[in-house]
């Protein structure tokens, strides 16, 4: 579904991009003389990285994003406060010098930073080809008309990954010595309605090859310096990109009926000089002459080096702004990350060089915010699979090196990722009827993973796992990313894949959750179950029954010291987190309001619902709510208990959805579900049994 042409409406144009740059550059020279190991590695001549940006003293992934957001929106007549989406795209969750952060998500920071009040906010991974997912997602529900403009921001300190590698490489064919190529930036673009301007994006498609996953894969050391690693079949991975990206663009632009020689110019990601050079040669003999000069394609590696999911924006950016690209020019933008993803996009621009060249404001002001109604067309779970829910343990890990890929088994002490993933989805898919291959999207929703790994998606590794294939020799293909915003992760998830559904991007989507909390020996309060969790959606063929509707907002904001976090000590890692308990009163405060400003949009009384699905809270809480709250307090809907109190988390909706079915709901009885995140967020959604 992902090569289709766009839907029809109008589509998405950029109004403004801002970058963030740190001061400090770091020479290759001066890259290869910090490696404990000499090595004799023509590392300028085969990438053409003179120089990288490199930040780690006083900024970090989170300060990047938050100032190239700044930089966008100073751009724009478009305000924080008229933004209706916030996607984070960072792979980077580094936000101090030891440790990275789980919880909240980076998208419910960077709202309450940059007085996004009103948006609807969570974070996207899908490893470099991250921004784009974003832009993806972000387009679609332009064009259907659910939302009026969206930002989506990434901030990428990647550069402490070279300092370890410069610790661990031994030689010139170590697997670590991609890590001497990333560069740091922080890139946003604004995203708005294009209605009959002369710009915007024509096509966006990307396609998740996941058989190819184990060629790049980014988390903690097991070293005894800590800090995170990544290891890179370079050669491997350079060769399935440019195949399966080129095979996708040539599908690409046949469904448009264009050719390479009708763009003025190419960004592709940006890696190294030979990939950019092998990928036109490649390109050349796909289409057969020669469509395309190196001349035409934006090469931003010598002052910038691989700056994973901003790549492309700070391109856009630079080029504009020494005059490579122009206004009216056709560009296309060639997508590649590991997983493996492959992306095209299309996009004519408006006045934005010259914009970005000048440094002067668009003009467009924000479009009116589309007033919610019931869906005509609801999205129905169509199949539930569960696993039991296991207790969280304190067992701390080393090296990522990648999910287990064993039998599934969903019980004992050892669990995976890939195991509760593969339990879920199986039975989940068994219920349903239908095979792996016809599923065309598949999102992960989980927060915490076996080996804490930062790259590929976890949803990429489980397509190419359980056979979830998009690769040009299969008959289908999928698209597969990772959402992220705590335990309001699965109900995000199953908004996003019915957008997507609704907006025509996919026919069957699968969201899929699993929790592995590694956490700190002796941590207080209640866990998260190790617990897995699959829903599979599509539109409902009778329009009978199905999700109707969504809402969700900020109710306060995030407290700095109450989250997750990823701490090392000695080579092993492990999760800090504060007691989940703690917010759960806040949640149970605000959980009716929310719950109510969804019905009035909607115009569904409340004594109409059958029953309440809530986040999990702890009994005395949850026993308080239900005294306190009129009429749908009583309604709620008992959760499946969890071993020793632990967090259901993220599979608290199915496990709450699928026990309300059982319990005796009929058909057309309204049920509404909920969730709340430590980003201090609520959700909501009305659902039609």
């Amino acid at each position: 579904m992902n090569i289709q042409a766009a839907p029809a409406g109008p589509g998405s144009v950029i109004d403004s991009i801002g970058v963030a740059l740190p001061d400090r550059v770091m020479t290759t020279r001066e890259v290869l003389d910090g490696c404990r190991s000499r090595l004799a590695l023509p590392l300028e001549q085969t990438t053409g990285i003179v120089s990288r940006r490199v930040a780690g003293d006083v900024e970090y992934a989170l300060d990047l994003a938050t100032r190239a957001a700044q930089d966008c929106v100073s751009r724009s007549s478009i305000g924080p406060a008229d933004v209706d989406l916030l996607i984070s795209a960072s792979i980077s969750r580094v936000d101090s010098p030891d440790r990275s952060t789980y919880e909240p998500s980076a998208a419910t920071q960077l709202r309450h930073r940059l007085g996004c009040e009103r948006a609807w906010a969570f974070d996207v991974t899908n490893a470099c080809a991250g921004q784009f997912t974003g832009i993806y997602v972000a387009d679609a529900l332009i064009r259907a008309g659910e939302i009026g403009s969206a930002l989506i921001v990434s901030g990428e300190y990647i550069s402490h990954l070279m300092r370890t590698a410069q610790l661990e490489i031994t030689d010139e064919l170590d697997a670590r010595v991609a890590c001497l190529t990333l560069g740091d930036a922080g890139a946003a673009v604004l995203l708005t309605r294009a209605d009959d301007g002369p710009g915007g994006f024509d096509h966006i498609g990307i396609r998740t090859v996941g058989r190819y996953h184990n060629l790049c894969v980014a988390g903690p050391t097991d070293q005894p310096h800590g800090g995170v690693i990544m290891k890179t079949d370079m050669m491997g991975l350079a060769a399935v990109g440019i195949r399966e990206m080129v095979k996708h663009t040539q599908q690409a632009l046949a469904t448009m009926g264009l050719s390479p020689t009708d763009f003025d110019r190419f960004i592709p990601h940006q890696t190294s000089t030979l990939a950019i050079q092998a990928a036109v040669r490649r390109t050349n003999k796909v289409f057969g002459g020669v469509v395309l000069d190196e001349r035409d394609v934006i090469n931003n590696l010598p002052r910038r080096g691989n700056t994973a999911t901003t790549t492309h924006p700070v391109a856009l950016r630079d080029a504009s702004r020494d005059g490579r690209i122009r206004t009216g020019d056709r560009v296309l933008f060639e997508v590649a990350a590991s997983g493996v993803n492959v992306g095209t996009a299309a996009y004519r621009l408006d006045g934005l060089p010259d914009r970005l060249a000048r440094g002067t404001r668009s003009a467009r002001t924000a479009p009116p915010r589309p007033r919610p109604t019931r869906w005509p067309d609801p999205v129905r779970a169509v199949a539930i699979g569960l696993t039991e829910p296991q207790p969280a343990t304190g067992a701390m890990t080393g090296a990522a090196t990648g999910p287990a890929t064993g039998p599934a088994t969903a019980a004992g002490p050892d669990v995976t990722t890939l195991q509760l993933i593969r339990a879920a989805t199986d039975d989940c898919l068994r219920r349903a009827g239908v095979r792996a291959s016809g599923v065309d999207l598949l999102i992960h929703v989980g927060v915490y993973r076996t080996g804490m790994i930062a790259e590929p998606a976890i949803a990429a590794i489980a397509a190419g796992e359980l056979g979830f294939d998009g690769s040009t020799a299969a008959t289908g293909e999928i698209l597969a990313f990772d959402v992220t915003n705590g335990a309001l992760g699965m109900l995000d998830g199953c908004r996003i894949a019915a957008e997507l559904i609704r907006a025509g991007k996919a026919d069957t989507a699968v969201v899929v959750a699993s929790e592995v909390e590694q956490r700190e020996p002796g941590a207080a309060g209640p866990g998260v179950a190790r617990c897995g969790s699959a829903v599979l959606l599509r539109l409902d063929p009778d329009r009978a029954s199905g999700f109707l509707g969504f809402h969700s907002r900020s109710v306060a904001t995030p407290a700095a010291d109450r989250g997750a976090w990823v701490m090392q000590d000695g080579g092993h890692s492990f999760i800090r987190a504060t007691d989940r308990a703690e917010p759960a009163a806040a949640y149970a405060e605000h959980l009716p309001v929310v719950v109510a400003e969804l019905l009035d949009r909607l115009r569904v009384r409340p004594d109409a619902i059958r029953a309440v699905v809530p986040p999990w809270l702890p009994p005395p809480v949850e026993r308080r709510l239900r005294d306190t709250w009129p009429v749908l307090g009583p309604r709620l809907a008992a959760l499946p208990p969890a071993r020793d109190g632990t967090d259901l988390f993220t599979s608290a909706l199915p496990m709450g959805l699928r026990a309300v079915s059982a319990g005796g709901a009929s058909p057309g009885e309204l049920v509404v579900v909920v969730g709340a995140s430590t980003g201090m967020e609520i959700g909501a959604a009305l659902y039609r049994i």
